[in-house]
């Protein structure tokens, strides 16, 4: 299995704070069965520039290089935040990618609303690079659980989604998650892991919730997608209706 958003990296953001931190994420992701992960510490740009951050990322990977677990395959990328307004350029953007991808992935705004000119951004992003955002942890945005048809125009531009795995085991997050998944609106998985406690990687109990779902089949498609992602192969999406919302209820 693979986990395509992790914060492991130590000392870069907010996620382990240690090597020994980091240590204990991925022995149990592995122990879980994820052998392959992506390490992807935030990129925001307000304090680092491109260059500065891929200086300190590279000097972390290399505090914890020992440590990575016998079996399992790591990957450096980063989750990028796109806004209307950005100061890296696109060719420092892609430098950030997944690997040795077009795919990079990205956070887009919590606390602003997606108008046109962020999607004029991705748009421009995506005709000038020919890389593909991967739209991080899209139950988590207002914006989408107000009105998750945006994610489909998110698809249409080019876009990929990922969901977070815990949202699966969220009372508060499942009911999205679940309808994402039901409509083909899922095409990554990432436990988000930013540390052992709050934030610890759950990617077991959540393949056993979809499971359980009767949806095991999707699973096993998103696996098959971030294989052929991290190959830099193409993925093709799903024509689906755009979830919809009322009230509580997703479908």
């Amino acid at each position: 299995m693979t986990d395509l958003h992790t914060h492991i990296l130590p000392g870069i953001d907010d996620g382990a704070i240690d090597e020994g931190v980091s240590s204990e994420q991925m022995k149990s992701l592995l122990e879980q069965g994820v052998d392959k992960v992506v390490f992807t510490s935030h990129y925001y740009g307000r304090k680092r520039s491109p260059k500065q951050f891929l200086e300190a990322r590279a000097d972390a990977l290399c505090r914890i290089k020992d440590l990575i677990p016998e079996g399992m395959e790591t990957y450096l990328g980063a989750e990028v935040h796109f806004a209307a307004e950005m100061a890296a350029s696109d060719e420092s953007i892609c430098s950030m990618a997944i690997g040795d991808t077009r795919y990079i992935l990205a956070e887009l705004p919590f606390t602003t609303a997606w108008n046109k000119g962020l999607w004029r951004r991705l748009e421009d992003f995506i005709s000038s690079t020919d890389y593909i955002p991967v739209i991080a942890h899209v139950e988590r945005y207002d914006e989408a659980r107000k009105k998750p048809s945006l994610l489909s125009e998110l698809v249409d531009m080019g876009c990929l989604l990922q969901v977070n795995t815990q949202a699966f085991l969220k009372k508060e997050d499942s009911a999205m998650a679940f309808a994402l998944l039901e409509h083909g609106l899922v095409h990554c998985l990432g436990t988000d892991t930013h540390n052992m406690r709050e934030r610890a990687p759950k990617y077991a109990a959540a393949k056993e919730a979809i499971e359980e779902a009767g949806l095991y089949d999707r699973f096993e498609r998103i696996q098959e997608n971030m294989l052929l992602l991290l190959e830099d192969k193409p993925i093709k999406t799903e024509k689906s209706k755009p979830v919809k919302k009322f009230f509580k209820l997703y479908y």
